[in-house]
């Protein structure tokens, strides 16, 4: 008998990613949507049954969930509801997994696990990006003995790109506080909010400067106050701070000072909630989320997790490795209110490897992986086993709406550090610079024009873009050509080289979605294939180079690229040595794309920026130039 599964608060921010997720990645499921209102066409999909759900008439509410095996509370805001949604669940005789970051609704959500236990029934909560995905780092390095003193911080970065769901702001109300309930000395305490103690600033990758951190009670105290935690878990403190974009901390410490009735929260939630929406359209509106846990007040020896998505996406993922593990019996053998401190080692390891199959992973915090958070926009996406889901499919850099509001200054900050920058530098006094500042200037503008008949090519729907090609063409050609004056061809061409592809490689980073990302799909080689041939077919009707596609069976496919227009015009300006340097990029980023499977990739690059790229479904990865 197949499993039914009711999502309780199926529309909000959170509910809705959860049954989108498991109806993408299950879609046999038998899942139904709960909601007091009927969602509008589009917030679910189509066949996905909705239930008129209103959690205050009891009666109705068990009569509907005793029709289900399983209820996923993603009802909010939780600081209201608390139990009341597991109570039901209990009363219907079913299990429930929720997505509580309320230490409030935690400490009554608790007192039920005596009643679940009796009744042999899983309340699993807790479960989502934090706590959740932040108890199973925290576990991990409790696990490891990460930390001798058994202390322990978790730091969370969200940006601002995603505006928030209408009850996000009630829970960030909720958290300002001049007193904190915390876990220090393996007991829960009452302190004073530290609101700017030696640690309330913290450098989160990828920003310009620290960030002022809230410190806030996390649901883990409540856990952690429990007889049923781990037994392999030794945690004594756990210091919990947060970063929202755009909300300062001055104006935290100002409404902590005040108790809002319930009016005046309303109002208050009302504007936060209409604030994040204009907020999410500002053009340095960040889409990047952070996760850092570690030991000792030492990053470097935690774990990070960091990517270009929200954290109601990593909610809803961790919400849905809850079920999954469900539906596979990994709880088989427990009963009660069960948060991830609970659960033995071995279940945990489950939650993870589910959880990477959803594209999210922690990765040590060393120098390498903070570089790839800091310059790479790290390695998790907004994703699901859908291919439309994946970030810019059938983009280009000529063709993308809006990019990373970071790109930018990044690439301005590479330039000034790279080789060739300062290379010229020490070959130039201040005045001989300016005037190679000038003469580039005056280059560029001169490439431009001669570039006039390719944008006369191509008329209407591609005008605006050869305008955009052809200045980026003209902007490579006129810089390297003045170094090559400075520095000598063979200097120039090697250090503008290295310039270019480190360039190149930051863009296609954020362009392309992450390796993990394709753990989502049951045939990952499938999807990376076709996700790069829906680019490179875009890519061609610019008129940038002429592709043809062969098949080979049904486990190799030949692409030739030919009559490459970037290599026509770095002759036509006199850079011929730069002819190949897109494929070279293209090259590094596909190779990249595919690091995670089983494609043996093998790409031949030829003269005037042709190549042939042969892909066969293999265990080997191998690039030829």
């Amino acid at each position: 008998m197949s499993k039914k599964i009711i999502v309780l608060g199926g529309t909000g921010e959170s509910g809705r990613r959860i049954i989108h997720l498991l109806s993408a990645r299950h879609p046999d499921l038998k899942l139904s949507c709960a909601a007091r209102r009927t969602p509008k066409a589009g917030v679910i999909p189509d066949h996905i049954e909705y239930v008129a759900f209103d959690i205050n008439d009891q009666a109705k509410s068990i009569e509907t969930l005793q029709q289900f095996n399983l209820a996923v509370i993603a009802l909010g805001p939780m600081d209201k509801f608390a139990m009341q949604a597991h109570q039901l669940c209990l009363s219907a005789n079913i299990d429930a997994v929720d997505i509580n970051d309320s230490l409030h609704a935690a400490e009554q959500v608790l007192t039920l696990n005596t009643e679940a236990k009796s009744k042999q029934r899983l309340l699993l909560t807790g479960m989502g990006f934090s706590p959740g995905i932040s108890t199973l780092l925290l576990t991990e390095l409790a696990h490891k003995k990460a930390s001798a003193k058994g202390h322990y911080q978790c730091r969370l970065y969200m940006g601002a790109a995603y505006g928030g769901g209408e009850t996000s702001p009630q829970a960030i109300l909720a958290s300002f506080t001049n007193q904190l309930t915390c876990w220090r000395g393996g007991a829960r305490q009452q302190v004073n909010t530290p609101w700017q103690d030696e640690q309330h600033q913290f450098a989160f990758p990828a920003l310009k400067k620290p960030a002022d951190l809230i410190p806030f009670a996390t649901p883990e105290v409540a856990g952690l106050s429990c007889e049923d935690v781990a037994e392999d878990l030794d945690i004594k403190h756990l210091d919990s701070r947060y970063h929202i974009q755009h909300l300062t901390l001055g104006f935290a410490k100002f409404m902590s000072k005040y108790r809002l009735g319930e009016r005046k929260n309303a109002f208050f939630s009302n504007m936060f909630f209409n604030n994040g929406q204009k907020l999410k359209t500002k053009k340095d509106s960040d889409p990047d989320t952070c996760l850092w846990v570690y030991p000792d007040n030492a990053p470097q020896s935690g774990l990070i997790l960091h990517g270009v998505v929200s954290s109601y996406e990593l909610t809803a993922k961790m919400a849905c490795v809850a079920v999954e593990c469900w539906l596979n019996n990994a709880f088989s053998t427990s009963y009660g209110v069960t948060a991830v401190e609970h659960l033995p080692y071995d279940t945990r390891q489950v939650l993870l490897q589910t959880l990477a199959l959803y594209g999210v992973t922690a990765k040590p915090a060393n120098e390498q992986n903070i570089h790839q958070a800091d310059q790479q926009f790290g390695w998790v996406d907004s994703v699901s086993s859908d291919i439309n889901s994946l970030r810019n499919l059938g983009l280009n850099w000529y063709t993308v709406t809006k990019q990373h509001p970071k790109m930018a200054k990044r690439q301005q900050e590479y330039l000034y550090k790279s080789q060739i920058w300062h290379a010229l530098k020490a070959a130039t006094n201040t005045f001989s610079f300016t005037r190679f500042v000038i003469s580039t200037l005056l280059a560029w503008q001169r490439d431009g024009k001669r570039l006039q008949h390719w944008r006369d090519k191509h008329p209407g729907e591609y005008s605006e873009i050869w305008q955009s090609i052809t200045r980026d063409m003209s902007m490579f050609t006129s810089g390297y050509a003045n170094a090559r004056k400075v520095l000598g061809k063979e200097q120039a061409y090697r250090l503008y080289r290295e310039m270019f592809l480190a360039t190149g490689k930051m863009e296609m980073r954020w362009l392309w979605p992450n390796p993990e990302s394709f753990n989502m799909f049951a045939q990952k080689e499938d999807a990376i294939l076709e996700y790069w041939l829906t680019w490179l077919r875009n890519y061609a009707k610019l008129g940038l180079f002429t592709l043809k596609e062969s098949i080979n069976g049904s486990q190799a496919i030949t692409i030739s690229i030919t009559d490459c227009a970037y290599a026509a015009m770095f002759k036509e300006l006199g850079c011929p040595e730069l002819v190949n340097m897109v494929r070279e990029m293209e090259q590094e980023a596909l190779t990249f794309l595919a690091s995670q499977s089983n494609l043996d990739i093998t790409w031949n690059i030829k003269s005037d920026g042709a190549a042939d790229i042969t892909l066969n479904k293999a265990k080997k990865l191998q690039a030829v130039s």
